[in-house]
Order: C-alpha cells, then structure tokens, then sequence
C-alpha cells in the first residue's frame, strides 16, 4: 500500500534540486517585495509590498518544509517499502560449433626407395631325361608400369614428375619418381582427377623435401580403368606453389 513512497526516495536528488530552486524564487520575491514596502510613500502600496511579502515567506515556509519532508521519507521509507528484489539479466547461452576434427598425419616418404620383393631367378631346370635345360623368364615386381609413356613436360624442374611419363599405363600401386625442392618449401602433395569431372581429389601430403628420387606411390587400383589426370603440387611457406606437374595416365 506504500509503494508511492519509492519514487520519492529514487527521486530525492530531483526533488531537492526542484524544491531548492522554487524556494530561491520565493527568497527573491520577498527580497523584492521588502524593498517595495521600505520605498513606498502611500500606504495602499505598502500594504500590496506587505502581502507580497507574507505570501512569498508562507511559500517559502512551505518549500522549507516539503524537503524536509523528503528528507524524513529518505530516512523512513526503506525501513517500510524495501526495494524490490534484483532481476537477474537472464544470460543468453550461446551455442558454440562442434570442433572440427583435424585430419590424421600422412605418412612421409623418405628418399630411399621402396625396396619392392624380388622372386629369386630360377636360371634353368633340367629335366630328368639330361636334356638341355630351358632358360626360364625373369621374374618382374608385382604392379608393374606396363608403358613408361613419354617423359613428362613439367613447368619447373623443382617440382617435377620424372616417373610414370606422360599417357603411361599403370596398375596397381604405382611409383611416383621425381624432385619436389623448391625455395622455402614447406610441403607437396599428390591429386589426381577424371578429365572428364576437372575437379582434383587429394591422395596425400608429405613434408619431407625431396631433390630427386621417390617421391611416393599412388594405388590405382582406387579407380577404375581409365585415363586420369595426375599431378604433383609443391607449396612453400607462404601457401603459394609453382605451376604443378600434370601426367596422363591409363589405368588398367
């Protein structure tokens, strides 16, 4: 029933300013109406001065008593009307993106190349009649490149396929012989695409510069046969890379 009295406490720094100007108003009129009263000759005007005045002093006497009575209300009020409880700002709760995932580590080549098993020669068998033995074919590594094709045109010799050529035929897994040590280097990369889609797919990244050897392998057998476009691209610290190796090759 008492809540009126709150905005009079939230609002007493207000009121004492309003209050305090209105009672230098009246001051002034009854500083004003004195001094008409002290300069008067007739006695009508000095009565108009002395009621002027008396109203001016009640004003005052008034305005005197409302700040006081602020005052008071300042003192009591929180006793009778304690202020309402705080709200708390409700906080919005933000969904935060799922972390991404980061990919797993390539495996890096090293230079040496990969030693690949070598069935042991056979130079010939002899029958059991003595007959002249019969020389046995060599023994070739499994996946072989069945056509070298042309040797490839790369751009720049720092970043350059030197094995399979150019529309070689593959199959299998097949290894990627070259240089990959261009200035600042930072890392390269194996892609390959179907000409007819143009958009390459990665197949993998490794850190490691190499100036000349085995660069690393592709396993063609991923695909199916065809012609596909394969490229090596060497990037350097900055982000950038040279114009990558592109070879065409046939898959079987």
């Amino acid at each position: 029933m008492l809540e009126f009295l709150r905005p009079i406490v939230d609002f007493a720094f207000w009121l004492y300013i309003g209050l305090g100007l209105l009672g230098l108003f009246f001051l002034r009129v009854m500083w004003l109406a004195r001094k008409d009263r002290t300069r008067s000759i007739f006695t009508l005007e000095r009565e108009t001065a002395s009621v002027r005045l008396t109203r001016a002093f009640a004003g005052f006497m008034i305005v005197l008593a409302g700040m006081l009575g602020v005052y008071y209300l300042g003192l009591v009020t929180p006793t009778i009307v304690p202020p309402p409880p705080d709200t708390p700002t409700p906080t919005p709760i933000l969904a935060l993106p799922p972390t991404p995932t980061p990919p797993p580590l390539l495996l890096t080549p090293t230079q040496t190349p990969t030693v690949l098993p070598t069935p042991t020669p056979v130079d010939a068998l002899i029958d059991i009649n003595g007959a002249t033995p019969t020389p046995l074919p060599a023994a070739t590594a499994a996946n072989p490149v069945t056509s070298s094709g042309q040797p490839p045109s790369c751009p720049n010799s720092a970043a350059r396929i030197s094995q399979p050529g150019n529309n070689a035929q593959v199959a299998g897994v097949v290894q990627i012989m070259g240089a990959a040590a261009i200035d600042n280097f930072q890392y390269y990369k194996f892609e390959f695409r179907d000409p007819g889609s143009g958009e390459w797919v990665f197949i993998s990244r490794f850190e490691n510069m190499v100036p000349s050897g085995v660069l690393g392998a592709w396993n063609s057998d991923t695909v199916p046969p065809g012609d596909y476009d394969f490229r090596l691209v060497v990037v350097d610290n900055t982000g950038n890379f040279p114009e990558p190796c592109v070879v065409r090759l046939q898959v079987q």
